[in-house]
């Protein structure tokens, strides 16, 4: 309950840890949160769309390298695909294969809502990070850009590290830049149902 976690989601430890996403979620605040450098952690931010619809991101960390914003797949198996795709696939022990978004397109566009909101940010700060559960294997991930990084959990602090030298956030910006954003975690029920609406809807037009 002292966490910069509750402080945003206000979520107790024993719901959090019963919720598949807002656990993953969790492990990536716990990951990064000895990260050295000055940082503000963000939780479930509900971006604003010009079409009055919202765009979800799980978590946003704001370092003096930059603004990291993270889509947290909190899956398991086998996870097959490619910057292009529209569609992933993940496929189980037992066979059975599930599509799901490609999250680097779902990423992207969460990035460009985000930047449509601080549009003094400069936008070659943004480092989109796409992060697996250690319960998958990312049998066949094909990037044909460096526009994202898809990797496990495990290997977050190291992929954070190799970038996190330079100084490009200064204190008071990472303030600025929070206390702007906190609002936006701070959703009603009715917001968020409103959000998990419109994302049915999309996925069944998808289907």
């Amino acid at each position: 309950m002292k966490t910069d976690y509750y402080f945003d989601t206000h979520k107790p430890y024993f719901t959090m840890r019963r919720d598949t996403g807002s656990y993953g979620e969790y492990l990536i605040y716990k990951k990064l949160v000895n990260l050295k450098g000055n940082k503000k952690f963000l939780f479930n931010c509900y971006i604003p769309k010009d079409d009055g619809t919202t765009s979800e991101i799980d978590v946003i960390l704001l370092h003096s390298s930059g603004i990291y914003v993270f889509e947290s797949k909190n899956y398991s198996g086998w996870i097959f695909g490619t910057e292009s795709q529209k569609m992933w696939t993940q496929t189980l022990p037992n066979g059975t294969k599930e599509k799901f978004y490609n999250p680097l397109m779902q990423n992207n566009s969460h990035i460009k809502w985000l930047k449509h909101i601080l549009p003094d940010v400069d936008e070659k700060i943004f480092h989109s990070i796409i992060i697996f559960s250690e319960r998958c294997e990312l049998k066949k991930i094909k990037l044909t850009t460096d526009n994202h990084k898809v990797i496990k959990r495990y290997n977050l602090p190291r992929a954070i590290t190799t970038s996190s030298n330079e100084t490009v956030l200064s204190n008071d910006m990472i303030e600025t830049i929070y206390e702007k954003l906190y609002p936006l975690t701070q959703t009603t029920a009715e917001a968020r149902a409103a959000h998990v609406d419109t994302i049915n809807k999309r996925n069944k037009r998808t289907n």
